[in-house]
């Protein structure tokens, strides 16, 4: 190889390894207000989720941005977007969704960002995307029915065998995310200490009969709400402030054969009065 051909050769590998080592990683972070007290029910507390964005390009705007919430379903509920602008520094959501669905007591949510680089940063950067998430857990969404007297709120995450009235025990996190769900439920029950609770189980009536509610789904909730009170008393609340209720397939929220909707009807639910 010529003196020329070997200059430029090493010209060549110089520039490509100067410009690896000065390659900047495009990176992102999310930040939130809470992980596990989100409650947008009005009561003034926590009724907004502040999510941070942070991202380290050096352009001052992005190609585009999106930000979606996904709830444990694996549906997107909410999407924030934008193109050829700066990313903003925080979203404040109020809960309000895009499907028109609800926000749920203790469900497990995630947020996903999504972020398409300017053609400044891809240059520098290699990168043509950039992609960040969490995750966070709905907390107890209060109703208040009466004024100061009687307040509800509704449970449908708890894990349960397939027909049978016992909290699932199959795995670690299983037992690990029941527990964690009844200790917010006590936690919430300790903060009305004067009032009578009344646990109501629902279940799916899926052969819609008279019949199949009797035999079958009455009983099945009506031992699921004795299993949730008994895990209570051991948590602290006191046996005589609580009532267990199973309504089978009372008060549906949705048809039991409707596969994307039915697990609403599958729910327990608590109401506290002075």
């Amino acid at each position: 190889m010529s003196f020329w051909k070997r200059f430029a050769f090493i010209f060549i590998c110089t520039s490509i390894f100067l410009q690896t080592v000065n390659a900047k990683e495009l990176t992102a972070d999310l930040g939130l207000s809470t992980l596990d007290a989100f409650s947008p029910d009005g009561d003034g507390t926590n009724d907004n989720l502040v999510i941070t964005l942070f991202y380290n390009g050096s352009s001052s705007k992005v190609s585009s941005w999106q930000l979606t919430i996904i709830d444990q379903r694996g549906f997107t509920i909410k999407t924030f977007s934008g193109k050829n602008q700066k990313l903003p520094k925080r979203i404040v959501w109020n809960g309000s969704t895009d499907t028109g669905s609800e926000i749920y007591s203790l469900n497990d949510h995630a947020i996903i960002l999504r972020i398409v680089p300017s053609a400044k940063d891809e240059k520098e950067s290699g990168q043509k995307k950039v992609v960040t998430s969490m995750n966070f857990t709905s907390g107890i969404l209060l109703e208040t029915v009466e004024k100061d007297k009687r307040w509800r709120f509704a449970v449908n995450s708890l894990q349960f065998a397939s027909g049978r009235p016992e909290l699932k025990t199959g795995t670690e996190d299983q037992i690990l995310f029941n527990n964690y769900i009844l200790d917010v439920i006590a936690a919430k029950l300790s903060e009305y200490p004067d009032t009578a609770v009344t646990i109501t189980a629902f279940e799916n009536n899926f052969e819609n009969t008279t019949e199949s509610n009797i035999d079958t789904a009455l009983p099945l909730t009506q031992g699921r709400a004795e299993i949730i009170l008994e895990v209570l008393v051991r948590k602290g609340i006191d046996r005589s402030r609580m009532n267990a209720v199973g309504r089978g397939g009372a008060n549906e929220l949705s048809s039991p054969t409707d596969e994307s909707n039915s697990w609403k009807n599958c729910r327990i639910e608590f109401d506290m009065e002075k």
